[in-house]
């Protein structure tokens, strides 16, 4: 399903990225919503409205595709091919690298040292 045009003003934008907020923690797994969830609070607050166009397809997709593409188990389609898509991936990346940090759910992050 493709997302609606939507107008650019500053209250249906904060609408949308708690909306956005909301399923990237709600995906199905506990992996995908740790891993989308947390990518979702730090990058949806910047996120411009094309920005938040190109994550709303992205969570359209199924946990595996996406996890497929961000591993580099397959190419990512010209579709998502963008940068919400390149962003994930390097959030991945850093994650991966640096374990120990961990991540946490919505409401109970932890200062990291």
């Amino acid at each position: 399903m493709a997302a609606l045009p939507m107008p650019d003003d500053r209250e249906t934008l904060e609408v949308l990225r708690r909306k956005l907020g909301f399923r990237a923690w709600h995906r199905g797994t506990c992996e995908a919503d740790l891993l989308i969830g947390a990518f979702a609070d730090q990058c949806l607050p910047e996120f411009a409205a094309e920005e938040l166009r190109q994550f709303e397809r992205l969570l359209e997709e199924d946990d595996p595709v996406i996890d497929d593409w961000i591993t580099d188990r397959q190419l990512v389609p010209k579709e998502h091919d963008n940068r919400v898509m390149a962003l994930l991936r390097r959030f991945h990346r850093a994650i991966s690298a640096h374990p120990k940090k961990g991540i946490e759910g919505p409401g109970t992050s932890r200062p990291t040292p």
